[in-house]
């Protein structure tokens, strides 16, 4: 096997029914890697890709989450695209079920998937994390607080559980978008110059290049894109 070939591979994706997460499956699956894609429910008709397995787990539940990862040997790399986005407001009108619900959604899910990774993951003595931050996290401006300080984080969970494997053949990292050319965004942003946002394909690179056999040395990177 080469250094950096991911044939024969297991690789999870979390989130892999969403826009990015099917970008990043696909991506995986085109590198030879096989794929699993992991989502609240499982896609239908021609949203599942060819090459990509799927199944279904809650993973705000620590047990579902545990099954995700029993139910086979530990996958050589896990990618974490689960997340939701909540606008910006004033301080003064924050919602207090929003900032409960994106600190959830972004930080609690982020911290399951590591979890479970890693307890599978360091008896192997090998493997990739990589989650899913956000510029918002690293900047005050422009965002709302409660999807900003989700993703900041997020950005320390990835430090921490660095630190912990650095040594041990596991990395963590994540990747750290501005913002991504989805449906979704178009809609939540009528008007804006589409042109310029960062397609998925592209971003999806950044979790190949972070979980290749060959990014040994990377550990605890938060990878603009």
């Amino acid at each position: 096997m080469q250094d950096d070939s991911f044939a024969g591979r297991a690789v999870l994706v979390f989130g892999g029914a969403g826009a990015l997460g099917a970008g990043v499956a696909a991506a995986f699956a085109a590198a030879g890697a096989s794929v699993a894609a992991v989502d609240r429910a499982e896609p239908g008709g021609d949203r599942r890709l060819a090459g990509v397995r799927y199944q279904s787990a809650d993973v705000l539940d620590d047990g579902a989450v545990r099954g995700v990862f029993d139910a086979g040997p530990a996958p050589w790399a896990v990618l974490n695209t689960v997340g939701g986005f909540a606008p910006q407001r004033p301080l003064a009108d924050l919602d207090p079920a929003e900032l409960t619900g994106q600190i959830e959604l972004n930080l609690v899910t982020a911290a399951l998937i590591t979890k479970h990774a890693l307890r599978v993951m360091q008896p192997a003595g090998e493997g990739r994390i990589v989650h899913t931050a956000s510029r918002a996290g690293v900047v005050t401006k422009g965002s709302g607080f409660a999807y900003s300080v989700s993703k900041a984080g997020v950005l320390h969970l990835v430090a921490m559980a660095a630190d912990e494997v650095r040594g041990t053949g596991v990395t963590v990292n994540c990747v750290v978008p501005s913002i991504i050319d989805t449906p979704a965004n178009r809609a939540a942003i009528p008007g804006a110059d589409y042109d310029a946002w960062p397609k998925i394909p592209d971003i999806a690179r950044a979790y190949v290049f972070l979980a290749a056999p060959s990014s040994a040395l990377v550990n605890g990177a938060a990878l603009p894109v």
